[in-house]
C-alpha cells in the first residue's frame, strides 16, 4: 500500500509540475514578466486564505479517516457546514484586507484580486474532501481531484494562447474554472468512493478541530517559509519582477521532485520499521541520495541558466537568472530538510520538526525585510535559502540527538552501497519493505 501511495504521489506531482510549466511558458510568452506579475498578485492571497481559515482540519480528517473509517459522514456533513459558514466569513475578510497587501496596482488587477476570492470556499473545501479520501488511502481520487486543476489550466492557457486571447482577465477567468472542476471532482469521489450521509455532529467538530490545532501552527510555519517570499514581493515589489521571480521558482522547483516524492514516502516507512536501526539508515540514506542528485543537477543548470530562460520563456526573463541560480541552490537544501524532517515524523519527534519549520520562518522573515528592499528578487532568493538552511541544520542536529547518531559518520559520509540500483528502487517506495534495507 505505501509503494503504491507513494508512486500515485509522484505520478501527480510530476504532472501537476508538467502542466505548471505549460501555463507557465504560455503565459509568459504571452502576458510577457508584467503581465506574468499581475497574474501572481491576482491568485497568490486565496490559497493562503484558504490554508489559514481551514485551522489544520484537512489534517484532521486524514488521520480519523485513517483510524475510524466510520466518521465518513459526520466528518463530511461537517465539512460541508464548515466550507458555507467559514468560507463566506473568509471572503468577506479577504475582501477587505488582501487589497491592502498587494500593494498600489492598476484598476484591472484590483477587480480581478477581488473577483479571484470566490475561489477561497472551493480551495477549503477541496482540502477537506481531500482530508477524506488520502485518510482512506484513495490517493488516486485525491491525486485526479487536486490535479484536474492544473490540466485545465495548462491547456486553456494554451487554447487562449493560440486564439491571441489571453489576457490577465482570461487567466484568472480559466484559473477559477478550474478550481471548480476540481472541487467537484472532489465532491464527486468521495460520494462515490466513501457514500456519507447527512450527519452532522458537533462532538465531532470538535473531536477534529481539537486534533487539527495541534498540527495547525507547523502547516502555517512550513507554508510561511515556503510562500513568504512571494508574498512579501506581491506586496512591496513591481510587477515586472514578480513575474521574473515567479518564473524562477517554478524552474527550480522542478529539481525537487524526485526528493519530495521520497520524503512523502519516508515517513509511513520509518513509523512502520520494526527495527529502529534500519529505519535510521533510510533516512540517512534518504537524505544521501538527495544530496547526490542536487548536486548533480546544480552545475549543468546553474550554467545553462540563462540560456534556458531565453530559449523557454523568452527575453524578457533572461534577468530572472540570478535569482533563479540561488533558487537552485535553495531547492537542494530544502529537498534534504524535508526529508530529515519526514524522518523525524516517523520516528515520532514531530516537535523537533515544528522548531525547525518556525526557526526558518523567522529567519526568512528577517532575511526578507533586510534583503529584499536592497537586492530585490536576488534578495528574496538568497533569503529562501537562508531560511531553507537554518530548517535543514536544526532538523539534522535534532534528528543526530535525538537518535543519537554522529551526524558525519552515521548521516552524511557518503557509502558504496548508495548508488545500489536495489536501494535506490527502495527510497523511491517501489518496494515498501522496510526491512529490505541493510
Amino acid at each position: 500500500m505505501i509503494a503504491r501511495s507513494a508512486r500515485l504521489i509522484f505520478l501527480t506531482d510530476t504532472a501537476i509540475i508538467l502542466s505548471t510549466m505549460i501555463s507557465s511558458l504560455v503565459g509568459a510568452r504571452a502576458l510577457g514578466p508584467a503581465g506574468r506579475g499581475d497574474l501572481l498578485i491576482v491568485v497568490l492571497w486565496p490559497p493562503v486564505v484558504a490554508m489559514l481559515a481551514a485551522m489544520g482540519l484537512p489534517t484532521a480528517y486524514r488521520y480519523w479517516m485513517a483510524k475510524e473509517p466510520e466518521r465518513v459522514s459526520r466528518l463530511f456533513s461537517n465539512a460541508v457546514v464548515y466550507t458555507v459558514i467559514v468560507g463566506l466569513v473568509s471572503v468577506t475578510i479577504a475582501d477587505i484586507v488582501v487589497p491592502h497587501l498587494v500593494g498600489s496596482r492598476s484598476e484591472q488587477v484590483m477587480t480581478l484580486v477581488r473577483l479571484y476570492q470566490i475561489n477561497i470556499p472551493a480551495a477549503l473545501f477541496l482540502n477537506l474532501m481531500r482530508g477524506l479520501l488520502e485518510g482512506t488511502r484513495r490517493f488516486g481520487w485525491a491525486g485526479l481531484a487536486r490535479l484536474l486543476s492544473f490540466v485545465v489550466q495548462g491547456p486553456g492557457f494554451a487554447l487562449l494562447w493560440m486564439l491571441g486571447h489571453l489576457t490577465v482577465a482570461s487567466a484568472t477567468y480559466t484559473l477559477i474554472v478550474a478550481q471548480t472542476l476540481s472541487t467537484l471532482l472532489g465532491l464527486f469521489a468521495v460520494y462515490r468512493e466513501l457514500r456519507p450521509r447527512w450527519q452532522p455532529d458537533w462532538t465531532e467538530f470538535k473531536t477534529s478541530m481539537n486534533y487539527g490545532l495541534r498540527d495547525y501552527p507547523g502547516s502555517v510555519a512550513d507554508f510561511t517559509t515556503l510562500r513568504l517570499d512571494q508574498l512579501m514581493l506581491g506586496a512591496m515589489a513591481s510587477n515586472v519582477a514578480i513575474g521574473l521571480y515567479v518564473i524562477a521558482v517554478r524552474l527550480s522547483e522542478m529539481t525537487t521532485l524526485l526528493a519530495d516524492a521520497i520524503a512523502d514516502a519516508l515517513m509511513p516507512e520509518v513509523a512502520a520499521a520494526e527495527r529502529a536501526d534500519r529505519a535510521e539508515a533510510l533516512t540517512a540514506r534518504s537524505l544521501r541520495l538527495a544530496i547526490y542528485m542536487h548536486l548533480l543537477l546544480l552545475g549543468p543548470l546553474w550554467i545553462a541558466a540563462p540560456f534556458m530562460l531565453r530559449l523557454l520563456f523568452g527575453e524578457g526573463f533572461v534577468p530572472a537568472t540570478g535569482a533563479f541560480r540561488w533558487l537552485l541552490l535553495a531547492a537542494g537544501v530544502w529537498s534534504c530538510g524535508s526529508i530529515v524532517v519526514s524522518g523525524l515524523r516517523g520516528f515520532g519527534h514531530p516537535g523537533v520538526s515544528t522548531v525547525a519549520k518556525f526557526s526558518a520562518a523567522v529567519v526568512t522573515s528577517v532575511a526578507l525585510i533586510l534583503l529584499l528592499p536592497r537586492w530585490g528578487i536576488i534578495g528574496a532568493a538568497i533569503s529562501s535559502l537562508v531560511g531553507y538552511s537554518v530548517m535543514l541544520g536544526i532538523a539534522l542536529f535534532g534528528f543526530a540527538k535525538t537518535r543519537q547518531l554522529r551526524l558525519w559518520q552515521n548521516c552524511l559520509r557518503p557509502q558504496r552501497r548508495d548508488v545500489f540500483i536495489p536501494n535506490w528502487r527502495t527510497l523511491l517506495g517501489i518496494r515498501g519493505n522496510s526491512t529490505a534495507v541493510g
